[in-house]
């Protein structure tokens, strides 16, 4: 395979569409995002990559049109490929889960990883199926947890083994030699759409320490705007927040203060802090 389309957005959509370059590849590079980047647009520009930033239907109509044999990356695509372009003869399509799959199929699984306390996540590499993440695994990466990662943090982590995993496997992939691991088959891993928040977004006081901190880590995407402020209802009043403190080792009654615009959660230990709190309409 000599042409490859990289579908996707971001810091590891324009790696995988540099290396195939720097590697002697015919690249195209489709912006797969509502908004165009301008940042890609020139750094594709830079590396002599033509980018294209279209609706999904006109990128969708363009593949199903290719008829040369082509390698597709999908990287950081929030798109749903169509069945029929996956399973064109000429098309081999690879994507980058961030999660160790079979475990958390869908969207956001940084986020389910931290909220439920998972001591380890990671990436995939798999091949496209039309039924989203079950496709055959050809690499994984792990990645060990701290107490105090956050989604932002885990997500930058996974970028980079992404990175790492694609450099790794793309001959292989090109040469059509590369491994091919059937998923495990399992009834008990739910799909996440791209709509779930963990509880529905709200902090529930009645968690471990443990639990409020995974919650609020998991929350936590810094400047990327993933999801909506998390929320807490006490006393009848709904609550969001801009940012948080965790410290742990705190001693003292377990209690909830509220003062000058901030709420203090103390509980086994733990000192949780939620910061330039608004109340909201319930």
């Amino acid at each position: 395979m000599e042409k490859i389309y990289v579908l996707g957005t971001g810091k590891l959509a324009l790696h995988c569409a540099g290396y195939a370059k720097d590697r002697g590849k015919e690249v195209l590079l489709f912006e797969m995002a509502e908004k165009k980047s301008m940042f890609m647009e020139a750094r594709a520009g830079k590396l002599g990559i033509p980018y294209f930033h279209e609706k999904k239907q006109q990128v969708f109509q363009t593949l199903l049109e290719e008829t040369e044999e082509i390698l597709l990356v999908s990287a950081i695509n929030e798109y749903i490929l169509p069945a029929e372009i996956l399973e064109k003869e000429n098309v081999t399509a690879i994507n980058l889960h961030q999660a160790l799959l079979p475990k958390h199929p869908g969207r956001n699984a940084e986020c389910w990883a931290i909220f439920e306390q998972e001591p380890v996540s990671g990436i995939t590499w798999h091949y496209m199926e039309k039924e989203v993440d079950k496709g055959d695994i050809i690499i994984r990466k792990e990645i060990t947890l701290s107490e105090s990662i956050t989604a932002y943090e885990l997500f930058q982590k996974q970028i980079q083994a992404a990175e790492e995993a694609f450099d790794e496997i793309f001959q292989e992939v090109i040469n059509k030699t590369a491994e091919r691991i059937p998923q495990e088959k399992t009834k008990e891993i739910s799909f996440h759409k791209s709509w779930e928040r963990p509880n529905g977004g709200y902090l529930d006081l009645g968690w471990r320490a443990e639990k409020i901190s995974a919650f609020l880590r998991a929350m936590d995407y810094s400047i990327l705007k993933v999801m909506e402020p998390p929320k807490l209802q006490y006393q009848g009043k709904t609550y969001q927040w801009k940012k948080y403190e965790i410290e742990k080792r705190v001693s003292g009654e377990e209690k909830i203060t509220i003062e000058e615009g901030n709420i203090g959660l103390q509980k086994e230990g733990m000192m949780i802090l939620l910061k330039n709190c608004k109340e909201q309409e319930i």
